[in-house]
């Protein structure tokens, strides 16, 4: 029975992508050109993904980006996706500390707290709602420089000397512009949920930014 074209055109699209045998020669000129292009692209959107964390990297990223696209990476729809799996791949490989790992998660929790920012509402602070966790869209990135340096030398093309973590920044989709630097007391509540020994007032900022937060389940 002969294959339609919608089929084959799928099984080539398949191969392409590693998940099905090729329906024509693989060492055709045509099948090779066609898979150097793909790898170009996939490349290509990884590095737009990761660009100033990759240029903390030795090889500029290179190798890391060849990895990840050998992993199957590259190919998301959208490049919101790409850039979460990338984040995702890359925060897992990064030399840690480093201030490449740390750049690495604070665009990662920009990106949380984004997603966040769209649905979050303050909550009312009138009525009790029970036991306080972190906010489901923040997070706490710590720097081990002082964030305008960092990305100064970034610019500069070289960093500070890596020293020990100094700058802690909250990510919140309630901030207004997502991120700010926290201050010892906000860190010091963030580590340990301490709520009944943190000023009030300090805990209703938090709860109205989204850095904390009411258990949805209210249960302790």
């Amino acid at each position: 029975m002969t294959e339609s074209l919608a089929a084959f055109q799928s099984r080539l699209g398949r191969a392409l992508r590693g998940q099905a045998t090729c329906p024509i020669n693989p060492d055709s000129q045509g099948y090779r050109f066609t898979m150097t292009v793909r790898r170009s692209w996939c490349e290509q959107r990884s590095i737009i993904a990761a660009r100033a964390i990759l240029k903390l990297t030795p090889d500029g990223g290179k190798s890391l980006v060849q990895e990840y696209v050998d992993h199957g990476g590259g190919l998301a729809w959208f490049q919101a996706i790409e850039s979460e799996k990338f984040l995702s791949f890359l925060s897992s490989r990064l030399p840690d500390p480093s201030h490449a790992l740390a750049i690495c998660r604070m665009s990662q929790a920009l990106a949380h707290a984004r997603r966040g920012s769209s649905i979050f509402k303050p909550p009312d602070l009138r009525v009790a709602r029970g036991p306080i966790v972190h906010g489901s869209h923040a997070a706490l990135v710590w720097l081990y420089s002082d964030p305008g340096t960092v990305m100064a030398a970034m610019n500069a093309g070289h960093l500070p000397p890596l020293g020990p973590p100094s700058h802690a920044v909250l990510f919140a989709p309630g901030i207004p512009a997502l991120f700010r630097e926290a201050t010892e007391l906000e860190v010091m509540l963030w580590n340990t949920l301490a709520i009944t020994e943190a000023p009030p007032t300090l805990v209703d900022d938090l709860l109205r930014e989204g850095v904390l937060m009411y258990r949805p389940d209210g249960s302790c």
